[in-house]
Protein backbone atom coordinates (compact mmCIF):
# COMPACT_ATOMS: atom_id res chain seq x y z
CA UNK A 1 0.00 0.00 0.00
CA UNK A 2 1.31 3.24 -0.70
CA UNK A 3 1.26 6.19 2.05
CA UNK A 4 -1.96 7.62 0.36
CA UNK A 5 -4.18 4.19 0.85
CA UNK A 6 -2.45 4.00 4.04
CA UNK A 7 -3.86 6.93 5.45
CA UNK A 8 -6.97 6.12 3.52
CA UNK A 9 -7.29 2.57 6.01
CA UNK A 10 -6.36 4.65 9.09
CA UNK A 11 -9.21 6.68 8.16
CA UNK A 12 -11.68 4.50 7.69
CA UNK A 13 -10.70 2.74 11.32
CA UNK A 14 -10.86 5.75 12.83
CA UNK A 15 -14.42 6.71 11.72
CA UNK A 16 -15.28 3.03 13.25
CA UNK A 17 -13.32 3.88 16.47
CA UNK A 18 -15.41 7.35 17.13
CA UNK A 19 -18.75 5.76 16.29
CA UNK A 20 -17.84 2.74 18.89
CA UNK A 21 -16.86 5.50 21.39
CA UNK A 22 -20.24 7.70 20.51
CA UNK A 23 -22.24 4.03 21.88
CA UNK A 24 -19.93 3.45 24.59
CA UNK A 25 -20.29 6.94 26.31
CA UNK A 26 -24.20 6.56 25.71
CA UNK A 27 -24.18 3.10 27.62
CA UNK A 28 -21.97 4.16 30.30
CA UNK A 29 -23.87 7.30 30.88
CA UNK A 30 -27.34 5.39 30.84
CA UNK A 31 -25.75 2.65 33.41
CA UNK A 32 -24.73 5.50 35.73
CA UNK A 33 -28.22 7.03 35.10
CA UNK A 34 -29.94 3.84 36.80
CA UNK A 35 -28.26 4.95 39.87
CA UNK A 36 -29.82 8.44 40.35
CA UNK A 37 -33.82 6.95 39.49
CA UNK A 38 -36.41 7.99 41.98
CA UNK A 39 -39.54 5.74 42.46
CA UNK A 40 -43.33 8.06 42.40
CA UNK A 41 -42.41 8.56 46.28
CA UNK A 42 -39.30 10.53 45.42
CA UNK A 43 -37.40 7.66 46.87
CA UNK A 44 -34.30 6.74 45.10
CA UNK A 45 -33.97 3.03 43.77
CA UNK A 46 -30.81 2.26 44.37
CA UNK A 47 -31.40 3.11 48.28
CA UNK A 48 -34.26 0.95 48.91
CA UNK A 49 -33.94 -3.35 50.18
CA UNK A 50 -32.01 -5.55 48.11
CA UNK A 51 -35.47 -7.41 48.60
CA UNK A 52 -37.61 -4.68 46.66
CA UNK A 53 -38.85 -5.46 43.65
CA UNK A 54 -38.50 -2.29 41.82
CA UNK A 55 -34.80 -1.99 42.48
CA UNK A 56 -34.56 -6.01 41.52
CA UNK A 57 -36.09 -5.03 38.14
CA UNK A 58 -33.63 -1.94 37.39
CA UNK A 59 -31.09 -3.95 38.63
CA UNK A 60 -31.26 -6.70 36.02
CA UNK A 61 -31.68 -3.88 33.66
CA UNK A 62 -28.09 -2.49 34.70
CA UNK A 63 -26.47 -5.80 34.46
CA UNK A 64 -28.02 -5.96 30.84
CA UNK A 65 -26.70 -2.51 29.87
CA UNK A 66 -23.21 -3.76 31.03
CA UNK A 67 -23.00 -6.56 29.00
CA UNK A 68 -23.55 -4.34 26.00
CA UNK A 69 -20.70 -1.86 27.34
CA UNK A 70 -18.63 -4.61 27.70
CA UNK A 71 -19.40 -5.89 23.82
CA UNK A 72 -18.65 -1.90 22.42
CA UNK A 73 -15.61 -1.60 24.88
CA UNK A 74 -13.61 -4.63 23.69
CA UNK A 75 -15.32 -4.20 19.65
CA UNK A 76 -13.89 -0.98 20.63
CA UNK A 77 -10.25 -2.18 21.36
CA UNK A 78 -9.87 -4.82 18.65
CA UNK A 79 -11.16 -1.56 16.19
CA UNK A 80 -8.60 0.36 17.72
CA UNK A 81 -5.57 -2.60 16.91
CA UNK A 82 -7.00 -2.52 13.50
CA UNK A 83 -6.49 1.22 13.55
CA UNK A 84 -2.96 0.81 14.81
CA UNK A 85 -1.69 -1.10 12.11
CA UNK A 86 -2.54 1.87 9.82
CA UNK A 87 -0.39 4.39 12.05
CA UNK A 88 1.87 6.46 10.05
CA UNK A 89 5.41 5.32 9.47
CA UNK A 90 4.74 2.30 12.09
CA UNK A 91 4.24 -0.85 9.74
CA UNK A 92 5.20 -2.31 6.67
CA UNK A 93 2.76 -4.53 3.92
CA UNK A 94 4.47 -7.67 5.28
CA UNK A 95 4.29 -6.86 8.88
CA UNK A 96 0.73 -5.78 8.27
CA UNK A 97 -0.29 -8.56 6.55
CA UNK A 98 1.10 -11.17 9.15
CA UNK A 99 -0.59 -9.34 11.77
CA UNK A 100 -3.59 -9.37 10.06
CA UNK A 101 -3.65 -12.97 9.50
CA UNK A 102 -2.78 -14.13 12.94
CA UNK A 103 -5.53 -15.05 15.34
CA UNK A 104 -7.29 -11.65 17.54
CA UNK A 105 -5.88 -12.94 20.96
CA UNK A 106 -2.50 -13.00 19.48
CA UNK A 107 -2.49 -9.17 17.23
CA UNK A 108 -1.98 -7.27 20.10
CA UNK A 109 1.32 -9.05 21.17
CA UNK A 110 2.37 -9.33 17.54
CA UNK A 111 2.32 -6.34 16.87
CA UNK A 112 3.95 -5.03 20.55
CA UNK A 113 7.27 -7.01 19.49
CA UNK A 114 7.29 -6.21 15.83
CA UNK A 115 6.86 -2.46 16.78
CA UNK A 116 9.60 -3.05 19.85
CA UNK A 117 12.05 -4.48 16.88
CA UNK A 118 11.82 -1.93 14.47
CA UNK A 119 12.61 0.85 17.39
CA UNK A 120 15.54 -0.73 18.47
CA UNK A 121 16.81 -2.64 15.53
CA UNK A 122 16.46 -5.66 16.30
CA UNK A 123 14.34 -6.80 13.09
CA UNK A 124 16.47 -9.49 10.76
CA UNK A 125 17.55 -9.40 7.22
CA UNK A 126 14.36 -10.50 5.23
CA UNK A 127 12.62 -11.55 8.14
CA UNK A 128 10.17 -8.67 8.68
CA UNK A 129 8.01 -10.25 11.30
CA UNK A 130 10.57 -11.09 13.63
CA UNK A 131 10.37 -14.83 13.30
CA UNK A 132 12.74 -15.82 16.32
CA UNK A 133 13.58 -12.75 17.67
CA UNK A 134 13.96 -13.55 21.83
CA UNK A 135 13.42 -9.83 22.99
CA UNK A 136 14.93 -11.50 26.71
CA UNK A 137 17.78 -12.64 25.15
CA UNK A 138 19.04 -9.30 24.02
CA UNK A 139 20.09 -7.51 27.87
CA UNK A 140 23.73 -7.09 26.51
CA UNK A 141 22.65 -5.32 23.77
CA UNK A 142 19.35 -3.47 25.24
CA UNK A 143 20.26 -3.50 28.95
CA UNK A 144 17.73 -4.70 31.67
CA UNK A 145 15.97 -1.73 31.97
CA UNK A 146 14.90 -1.94 28.46
CA UNK A 147 14.54 -5.42 28.36
CA UNK A 148 12.17 -5.39 31.91
CA UNK A 149 10.05 -2.83 30.34
CA UNK A 150 9.39 -4.66 27.28
CA UNK A 151 8.31 -8.11 28.98
CA UNK A 152 6.27 -5.93 32.07
CA UNK A 153 4.21 -4.50 28.92
CA UNK A 154 4.01 -7.72 27.11
CA UNK A 155 2.39 -8.99 30.69
CA UNK A 156 0.10 -6.33 31.04
CA UNK A 157 -0.92 -7.43 27.14
CA UNK A 158 -1.22 -10.93 28.43
CA UNK A 159 -3.01 -10.48 31.51
CA UNK A 160 -5.10 -7.94 31.13
CA UNK A 161 -6.13 -7.09 27.53
CA UNK A 162 -6.16 -9.93 25.41
CA UNK A 163 -8.25 -11.91 27.76
CA UNK A 164 -11.29 -9.61 26.94
CA UNK A 165 -12.00 -10.93 23.66
CA UNK A 166 -13.11 -14.39 25.01
CA UNK A 167 -15.11 -12.41 27.73
CA UNK A 168 -16.59 -10.70 24.66
CA UNK A 169 -17.38 -13.73 22.55
CA UNK A 170 -19.30 -14.76 25.54
CA UNK A 171 -21.34 -11.74 25.16
CA UNK A 172 -22.05 -11.26 21.76
CA UNK A 173 -22.80 -14.68 21.47
CA UNK A 174 -25.90 -14.08 24.09
CA UNK A 175 -24.15 -15.61 27.12
CA UNK A 176 -24.96 -12.86 29.57
CA UNK A 177 -25.59 -14.83 32.98
CA UNK A 178 -24.22 -18.13 32.06
CA UNK A 179 -21.19 -18.91 30.55
CA UNK A 180 -20.13 -22.05 28.48
CA UNK A 181 -16.79 -23.64 27.65
CA UNK A 182 -15.41 -22.94 24.01
CA UNK A 183 -15.59 -23.33 21.27
CA UNK A 184 -19.15 -24.78 20.57
CA UNK A 185 -20.56 -23.91 24.25
CA UNK A 186 -21.67 -27.33 24.88
CA UNK A 187 -21.01 -27.38 28.40
CA UNK A 188 -21.36 -25.27 31.15
CA UNK A 189 -18.53 -23.40 32.58
CA UNK A 190 -18.60 -21.78 36.19
CA UNK A 191 -15.32 -20.05 35.45
CA UNK A 192 -16.57 -18.53 32.75
CA UNK A 193 -19.84 -17.48 34.32
CA UNK A 194 -17.75 -16.03 37.23
CA UNK A 195 -15.23 -14.14 34.28
CA UNK A 196 -18.76 -12.71 32.93
CA UNK A 197 -20.76 -11.68 36.09
CA UNK A 198 -17.91 -9.72 37.74
CA UNK A 199 -17.83 -7.22 34.75
CA UNK A 200 -19.56 -4.35 35.21
CA UNK A 201 -19.10 -0.47 34.74
CA UNK A 202 -16.06 -0.10 36.73
CA UNK A 203 -13.92 -2.97 35.11
CA UNK A 204 -15.01 -2.38 31.87
CA UNK A 205 -13.78 1.93 32.25
CA UNK A 206 -10.53 0.72 33.51
CA UNK A 207 -10.38 -2.02 30.83
CA UNK A 208 -11.04 1.07 27.97
CA UNK A 209 -7.97 3.21 29.64
CA UNK A 210 -5.15 0.17 29.59
CA UNK A 211 -6.23 -0.13 26.14
CA UNK A 212 -5.61 3.12 25.09
CA UNK A 213 -2.59 3.74 27.24
CA UNK A 214 -0.63 0.42 25.74
CA UNK A 215 -1.94 2.41 21.99
CA UNK A 216 -0.30 5.51 22.88
CA UNK A 217 3.16 3.47 24.16
CA UNK A 218 3.28 1.22 20.92
CA UNK A 219 2.73 4.24 18.98
CA UNK A 220 5.46 6.32 20.67
CA UNK A 221 7.91 3.05 20.63
CA UNK A 222 7.47 3.13 16.72
CA UNK A 223 7.51 6.41 15.42
CA UNK A 224 9.12 8.69 17.34
CA UNK A 225 13.08 8.26 17.98
CA UNK A 226 15.37 9.77 20.47
CA UNK A 227 16.99 12.84 17.99
CA UNK A 228 13.33 13.81 16.71
CA UNK A 229 12.16 13.94 20.79
CA UNK A 230 12.31 18.03 21.86
CA UNK A 231 11.99 17.07 25.22
CA UNK A 232 14.77 14.74 25.88
CA UNK A 233 17.22 14.11 23.18
CA UNK A 234 18.46 11.19 24.76
CA UNK A 235 15.67 8.88 25.00
CA UNK A 236 12.60 7.78 23.06
CA UNK A 237 9.13 9.54 24.14
CA UNK A 238 8.87 5.67 24.71
CA UNK A 239 11.10 5.41 27.43
CA UNK A 240 10.29 8.72 28.47
CA UNK A 241 6.42 8.52 29.05
CA UNK A 242 6.74 4.71 30.50
CA UNK A 243 6.82 5.16 33.71
CA UNK A 244 3.73 7.85 33.82
CA UNK A 245 1.99 5.40 31.31
CA UNK A 246 2.30 2.06 33.44
CA UNK A 247 1.58 3.67 36.62
CA UNK A 248 -1.71 4.57 35.32
CA UNK A 249 -1.82 0.69 33.49
CA UNK A 250 -1.63 -0.28 36.95
CA UNK A 251 -3.35 1.58 38.62
CA UNK A 252 -6.52 0.58 36.62
CA UNK A 253 -5.37 -3.05 36.64
CA UNK A 254 -5.59 -2.60 40.48
CA UNK A 255 -9.07 -1.41 40.17
CA UNK A 256 -10.56 -4.45 38.71
CA UNK A 257 -8.55 -6.87 41.13
CA UNK A 258 -10.61 -5.15 43.88
CA UNK A 259 -13.28 -4.15 41.94
CA UNK A 260 -16.39 -2.78 44.66
CA UNK A 261 -19.14 -2.37 42.77
CA UNK A 262 -21.51 -1.89 45.92
CA UNK A 263 -19.51 0.86 47.32
CA UNK A 264 -18.85 2.75 43.32
CA UNK A 265 -23.19 2.90 43.88
CA UNK A 266 -23.71 3.90 47.08
CA UNK A 267 -21.35 6.58 46.63
CA UNK A 268 -23.28 7.85 43.76
CA UNK A 269 -26.39 7.24 45.19
CA UNK A 270 -25.27 9.33 48.85
CA UNK A 271 -24.47 11.63 46.68
CA UNK A 272 -27.29 12.33 44.91
CA UNK A 273 -29.16 11.75 48.21
CA UNK A 274 -27.42 15.23 49.74
CA UNK A 275 -28.18 16.72 46.27
CA UNK A 276 -31.93 15.82 46.77
CA UNK A 277 -32.19 17.82 50.29
CA UNK A 278 -29.43 20.43 49.54
CA UNK A 279 -32.21 21.36 46.63
CA UNK A 280 -35.14 20.83 49.13
CA UNK A 281 -33.59 23.50 51.22
CA UNK A 282 -32.81 26.13 49.05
Amino acid sequence: MNQQEVRQYFDYHNSNIKSLKIGYDEIRNQIKSFYKIADKNGTLIYSLNDTDTTKIELREKEKSFSRILSGIQVSWAEESLKRLLYEKDLLNDIQRNYILNKPLDQKWLETFKIVYCIAYDLVPNNNDICRGVKIKRERNNLGDELVEQYLSLRKIITNHLTPNFGIRNKVQHGEWVFGFEPPISENFSQSWTDKINKENIITTTSRYTIVNAVYNLIVDLGRFKSDSFALDSITTPFEFFYGDYMEKINFEVEKIKTCDLEKFIDEIVKKEIRGIEYRNRA
